[in-house]
């Protein structure tokens, strides 16, 4: 068997937005749309907040990004108070 380079004409290059819980460090990869180039952070936001990620606030505690698993923790735990 000879090995080889792969074709250049092979290799894509993608755009990925990266969103990470700031409490559990749980990430959301959320890939660029090839086909829409207007594509931008805010539609990776609301794609992100149609998942579940959200900031919040309580009496206790700001968070600026939150996966759905750490939201309904702190939901849960102020129901408790």
């Amino acid at each position: 068997m000879k090995l080889a380079h792969i074709d250049l004409s092979e290799i894509r290059v993608v755009s990925l937005y990266v969103i990470t819980c700031f409490m559990c460090e749980n990430q959301l990869h959320l890939a660029a749309s090839e086909i829409d180039a207007s594509y931008s952070v805010g539609d990776a936001a609301t794609i992100a907040a149609s998942q579940g990620w959200y900031s919040f606030e309580t009496a206790d505690e700001c968070c600026s990004v939150a996966c759905p698993r750490c939201i309904k923790e702190v939901q849960q735990n102020e129901g408790e108070d």
